[in-house]
């Protein structure tokens, strides 16, 4: 398994592709173990009690999910500042400390999709993810599928805590690697948030939303991604999405 032979200056007439996966609610669960560490390591960063009940995570970057509860807490000011980063350093450490990466799980299809994708020389296989990229290779990393992905392709929520700026900076690293005619619409969003959906418009990336998330199937198919799947358990049909 591998991200692919990536050359440097490689045509964009050739018909490349780049392929930028989520990955919570994507291509795996952690059954609740990230949400409670991330809880556990809020509280701490403020010194007080934190709960997140009622904020949705889903499709957010970590450094956003961190300022928006800690802030609906009244922490502000310099204290926020303080409390953003320290939140994130604990809840890394307590993500890979307390057992927590044992309840992840792949989710239907995503081994055979992602082989699938490497054997294919004009595709490129990243991530876009709102997660800080220590935490995305804790979680990939455990369940054995890091080596699928180009990660000087990948954005992460510590390259900007925005998920909407995201989607042209991965298009900026793939005209860096893959060469300057690298359009947005080579571009193929996979998720399960509706930011997922709606982030990549900026650019004219291709969005295919998977039903694997917290996201309703009705809010999905409202935003009209231009492939809606129940799963990615059917690889060729999955192929077919992404491809177009």
């Amino acid at each position: 398994m591998s991200a692919g032979n990536l050359t440097h200056g490689s045509s964009a007439e050739q018909g490349v592709r780049v392929v930028l996966f989520d990955i919570d609610g994507t291509l795996l669960t952690t059954a609740g173990a990230a949400r409670a560490a991330f809880t556990r390591a809020l509280s701490e960063a403020a010194g007080r009690p934190i709960s997140p009940d009622g904020y949705s995570f889903s499709g957010r970057t970590d450094p956003q999910i961190a300022r928006d509860i800690l802030s609906r807490h009244g922490v502000d000011g310099a204290a926020l500042d303080e409390a953003i980063p320290e939140s994130i350093r604990l809840y890394l450490r307590y993500f890979a400390d307390n057992r927590s990466l044992d309840k992840a799980r792949l989710l239907p299809g995503v081994p055979d999709l992602l082989e699938a994708l490497a054997s294919r020389p004009n595709i490129r296989t990243a991530l876009l993810t709102g997660n800080v990229e220590q935490g995305a290779r804790l979680k990939l990393g455990h369940l054995g599928i890091t080596g699928y992905f180009d990660f000087p392709l990948s954005c992460f929520g510590n390259d900007d805590a925005d998920r909407y700026r995201l989607p042209s900076l991965a298009l900026e690293r793939a005209r860096v690697r893959l060469g300057p005619d690298v359009a947005g619409r080579q571009l193929v969003l996979v998720g399960d948030s509706e930011h997922d959906v709606l982030c990549g418009r900026s650019i004219g990336a291709r969005a295919v939303a998977v039903c694997t998330g917290w996201t309703p199937v009705h809010v999905l198919r409202s935003l009209r991604p231009d492939v809606l799947l129940q799963d990615l358990s059917d690889t060729g049909r999955a192929l077919q999405a992404i491809l177009g």
